[in-house]
C-alpha cells in the first residue's frame, strides 16, 4: 500500500468523483425541464388558438354539386355493358385462337414424329439397297473372274485366237 494513498484518501476521492456526476446529473435534468417547460407553452398556445379561431371551411362546401341525371347514368352503363361484350368477344376469341394453336402445335409434334420414322425407315432401305447391289456388284465380279464350266472353252478358244493374233 501506498503511504500517500490512505483509505480516507480514496474514500474522498471517490465522493468527490460521485459529487460532480450528480452535479452534472441535475444540471441536464434542469435543462431537460426547461426544454419540457418551453414545449408545454407552445403546446398551451396552440390549443388557445384553436379553441379561439374558427374551424376553416372546405373549398367543396362553397360548390353545389348536383348528381348525374338518371339517363346519363343510363347511357354511361350501356357504354360500360357495350365495351364489356366487346371484350368478354375479344376475350373468347383470344381463348379460341390460343385453344387451335395448341391443336395445331400437337398435330404439327404427331407429324414430325412420324416424318422422322418414316426418315429412319428410308435411310434402313438404303442401306439395304446399297448392301445388296454391293453384294451383286460382288458376285458379279466374281462370276466374270471365275469362269463356269459351260463358258471355259469358249474362252480358252477365245484367248488362244486373240494370243494368236497378237504374235
Amino acid at each position: 500500500m501506498n503511504p500517500s494513498t490512505t483509505p480516507d484518501t480514496q474514500e474522498a476521492a471517490h465522493l468527490e468523483k460521485l459529487r460532480t456526476q450528480i452535479s452534472t446529473d441535475i444540471e441536464a435534468m434542469q435543462q431537460k425541464e426547461a426544454s419540457l417547460k418551453e414545449y408545454e407553452q407552445r403546446l398551451r398556445l396552440l390549443v388557445e388558438h384553436t379553441q379561439h379561431s374558427p374551424p376553416p371551411q372546405n373549398a367543396s362546401q362553397f360548390y353545389v354539386t348536383t348528381g348525374p341525371s338518371q339517363a346519363s347514368l343510363d347511357s354511361e352503363w350501356e357504354k360500360y355493358e357495350r365495351a364489356h361484350a366487346l371484350l368478354e368477344a375479344a376475350r373468347r376469341g383470344l381463348c379460341d385462337d390460343r385453344m387451335a394453336l395448341k391443336d395445331r402445335e400437337e398435330k404439327m409434334l404427331v407429324r414430325e414424329e412420324v416424318v422422322a420414322r418414316r426418315e429412319a425407315w428410308v435411310k434402313v432401305r438404303e442401306e439395304e439397297i446399297a448392301a445388296h447391289v454391293q453384294a451383286q456388284a460382288a458376285a458379279a465380279a466374281v462370276i466374270k473372274a471365275k469362269p463356269s464350266f459351260t463358258t471355259a472353252p469358249f474362252l480358252a478358244a477365245k484367248n488362244l485366237f486373240t494370243h494368236n493374233k497378237a504374235s
